[in-house]
């Protein structure tokens, strides 16, 4: 078993390796929509329709790609292969998503869904694999965590960088060929974010460990057994419905961004200064993870909302009055946004304690495969929403201006959905989830005594089960 520190450079690796698996990443999230309708002309209920079922293969794939990589064993080790291999692809089709080929509309489309589901899966793949190298680098759970901190801030640090050199670079190409502008911004983002991800897969050394969990291990319990006790776990059940509902809502407000400058506010030169800031706040909010430790986490999950809540009200109800507004509206939602971004986490665990005391089913790796399965579901739907939405309002593909209600209609994309679910998040969280510290410490002992009386039991049956011939 290896408790011992984590090198500085694996950590520096953790840094720059999630950092560079989300550069390209960003760049379709953001600009997808604008692309795909603006300079391939593509219908947006279309585009929405098409990146909705894109999000869900992806989302699919999720515990694929986790069962793969568990069976994964190579002299390079589990995970680093799947590392090394999603960072090219990712690069690769990164680039070929910004590309407009000569072909029909439909042809466009299918071009732009294959690209699209190719960046998704291969990202996931890369990431799944620099998260899951975790527990096979150190058993330490300090360790670990301070792996998870490395990680999310080189995620942050990284997205500011990238949304801050990503328009300049578009402008400036777009002067001599607009058309090739995207493909060639990706070449640069995604080289830059292909070199830390190497880095990652040269530094990491990874530990084959004979166990890395407590009792129980090779009890396996059927999928049908796992899957129903999710559906009796309230809580977890609870904190899915919010993760979906934000998930859509969030994609929404990322996804209008850039049209929103453009049509909207008519400030498409802001676009590298604003759209940084709901990174700038989760940075933030990661650095204050550590030291906020010792307060209640349902407690902070709850004024997380309430910060989210507060920044898009500000700008909501005063419609933008100001640029100061704005960019204090984008920089509390990133601080609220990355404070649940953090306890989510742990609030899942909490769930799974719940769960195996009242069902008796330990279920810890398919909750928390869930929490990406059920992001990607949320963006899915969101794009898509927002494709509906725009083509109702009268949004015309590739126009160099939208009518006055296209514009009030990205405004409210962009706000409403998202600040709409953050109220109803902090009002479910406060009438209906009750699993506070003090409640989660009662569950954890209980379970224990359960476990040691069921363990005395268990020896005091053996010799009875032996002299009357019956198991125990």
């Amino acid at each position: 078993m290896n408790d011992q520190k984590v090198p500085l450079l694996q950590k520096f690796g953790f840094l720059i390796g999630m950092g560079g698996s989300v550069t390209v990443f960003n760049l379709t999230t953001m600009f997808a929509m604008l692309f795909f309708t603006d300079l391939m002309g593509l219908n947006p209920a279309a585009v929405g329709t098409m990146l909705l079922i894109a999000k869900i293969i992806d989302a699919v794939f999720d515990p694929l790609c986790g069962a793969l990589i568990d069976r994964t064993n190579t002299r390079f080790g589990k995970v680093r292969p799947w590392v090394f291999i999603g960072a090219i692809i990712t690069f690769i089709v990164g680039i070929l998503v910004f590309v407009v080929p000569g072909f029909s509309d439909n042809g466009k489309l299918v071009w732009s869904f294959v690209t699209y589901t190719g960046v998704n899966l291969a990202f996931t793949a890369c990431t799944l694999g620099i998260i899951t190298s975790i527990p096979l680098i150190t058993t330490s759970q300090l360790e670990r965590v301070s792996l998870s901190a490395y990680q999310y801030i080189g995620q942050t640090a990284f997205s500011i960088v990238t949304t801050i050199i990503i328009m300049p670079l578009i402008t400036y190409f777009s002067q001599t060929a607009p058309l090739s502008a995207y493909w060639k911004t990706s070449l640069i983002v995604g080289g830059i974010g292909l070199v830390g991800t190497l880095f990652f897969v040269f530094v990491i050394k990874e530990n084959k460990f004979e166990s890395q969990t407590g009792g129980g291990e090779g009890v396996k319990v059927p999928l049908s057994a796992s899957l129903l006790s999710l559906v009796k776990n309230k809580y977890f059940l609870i904190l899915c419905i919010i993760v979906i509902t934000t998930g859509i809502a969030t994609a929404m407000h990322q996804s209008a961004l850039a049209q929103y400058l453009i049509y909207g506010l008519k400030a498409p030169e802001l676009a590298s200064a604003l759209m940084p800031l709901l990174y700038i706040g989760a940075f933030v909010a990661a650095l204050l993870a550590k030291p906020l430790a010792r307060f209640d986490k349902l407690r902070m999950a709850k004024l997380s909302f309430l910060i989210v809540a507060f920044g898009l009200g500000l700008r909501f109800f005063t419609g933008d009055a100001t640029m100061l507004i704005v960019i204090a509206g984008e920089v509390i939602l990133g601080l609220g946004a990355g404070l649940f971004s953090v306890y989510v986490l742990t609030l899942l665990m909490d769930t799974i304690e719940y769960g195996y005391l009242k069902n008796g089913t330990r279920n810890d790796g398919l909750i928390m495969s869930t929490l990406s399965f059920q992001q990607k579901i949320g963006q899915g739907v969101g794009i898509s929403i927002m494709g509906f939405w725009l083509a109702a309002s009268g949004y015309v593909s590739g126009a160099p201006e939208q009518s006055e209600a296209v514009a009030d209609a990205l405004f409210n994309i962009h706000l409403l959905p998202l600040l709409i679910t953050s109220i109803l998040s902090l009002i479910v969280l406060q009438l209906f989830y009750k699993l506070d510290a003090k409640t989660v410490e009662g569950i954890i002992s209980d379970i224990k005594a359960r476990d040691e009386a069921a363990a005395e039991g268990a020896a005091s049956a053996v010799p009875e089960a032996m002299q009357d011939g019956e198991e125990s």
